[in-house]
C-alpha cells in the first residue's frame, strides 16, 4: 500500500507538468496559426487593392475602402492602425516560414 501511494504521489506531479508542457507547446502552434491568418488577411486585401489599381472598377476604390474600414472597426481598430499590423505580422510569418526551412 504504501508503494502504491508513493507511486501515486510521484505520478501527479509529473502528469501537471506534462498538461503544462503540452500547453506551452500549443502556445507556438496557436501563434503560427494567428500570424499565419493575419498574414492571409493582409494579403487578400493587398489583392483586392491592386485588382481595382489594375481594373479601375466604377465605385471600387469605394467598396475596397469601405470594406477594410468595416472589417477594422468589426476587430475593434481604426482602418490605420488595422492595417500598420500587416507589416510586422508579414515579418513574423516570414521569419517562421525560413525558420522552419522554407524561404520566401
Amino acid at each position: 500500500m504504501r508503494i502504491l501511494t508513493f507511486i501515486l504521489l510521484l505520478w501527479i506531479p509529473f502528469s501537471v507538468s506534462a498538461e503544462d508542457k503540452a500547453e506551452d507547446d500549443m502556445s507556438a502552434v496557436i501563434e503560427m496559426m494567428v500570424v499565419a491568418k493575419a498574414t492571409g488577411m493582409c494579403g487578400v486585401f493587398s489583392q483586392m487593392a491592386n485588382f481595382q489599381e489594375a481594373t479601375k472598377m466604377a465605385g471600387g476604390d469605394e467598396f475596397v475602402v469601405r470594406f477594410i474600414k468595416t472589417e477594422a472597426v468589426r476587430l475593434g481598430h481604426t482602418l490605420e492602425s488595422f492595417m500598420a499590423q500587416c507589416p510586422p505580422v508579414i515579418e513574423k510569418y516570414n521569419s517562421t516560414m525560413k525558420l522552419l526551412g522554407y524561404q520566401q
